[in-house]
């Protein structure tokens, strides 16, 4: 469990959403924030968060990647590669490809007209994800990577880009819910009705 910071420090908006996540935790709501970046659906993050006496909140995968990488991946919404590991990435290229079945010709192609404007760069997100792949399992490079990306979400990734998704079941105490994230200094946009989800919005300043 996430502890809140001490004294009048600044908080970056993970750690603001880390907080009031635990303190609805323990005020009776099923509420972990780590289903967030675990669990890649809204289905499947609703089926793994707990539940509580007063109900139960959540945000998943997808929208916690469009929510704080945006468009920073390789094309698409999703945590960057830390830079490191897109170095050595790159400079095992050849390699890697042949691994994961890439043809050169093609994935050349391919990046050469993303780069005149004929193609999004989503287009070459399958090759990217499948070279990182095919690197992950050499030696310890997927700890190395999954250790070097969870460090990176607290150090680099922590501030809302986009509005994050939080689903939410709980008929009684919704109020309860709203009051805990904007005590917590969260830009809250609070749902019109039990079919719609909370969105927290990027923060304007800092607490």
């Amino acid at each position: 469990m996430y502890v809140k910071p001490s004294g009048v420090e600044q908080r970056t908006d993970l750690e603001r959403l880390e907080t009031a996540f635990a303190e609805l935790s323990e005020r009776g709501f099923g509420a972990d924030f780590d289903v967030a970046w675990r669990c890649f659906t809204k289905g499947d993050a609703a089926h793994e968060t707990p539940r509580g006496p007063k109900g139960f909140l959540y945000s998943y995968a997808q929208a916690y990647a469009d929510a704080f990488f945006a468009e920073e991946g390789w094309g698409v919404a999703e945590q960057p590669v830390p830079d490191s590991v897109r170095r050595e990435i790159e400079a095992m290229k050849p390699q890697l490809m042949a691994a994961a079945g890439i043809d050169p010709a093609t994935h050349a192609e391919t990046l050469a007209a993303i780069e005149r404007g004929n193609l999004d760069a989503e287009d070459a997100h399958d090759d990217y994800r499948a070279i990182f792949e095919a690197w992950e399992k050499i030696g310890n490079n997927h700890s190395t990577a999954w250790t070097l990306m969870r460090d990176e979400r607290r150090t680099r990734w922590h501030t809302l880009l986009r509005p994050l998704m939080i689903g939410w079941y709980s008929p009684e105490h919704l109020d309860e819910i709203i009051e805990v994230l904007q005590r917590n200094s969260l830009n809250v946009t609070a749902p019109q009705n039990e079919r719609k989800v909370i969105i927290v919005n990027p923060s304007v300043t800092t607490s």
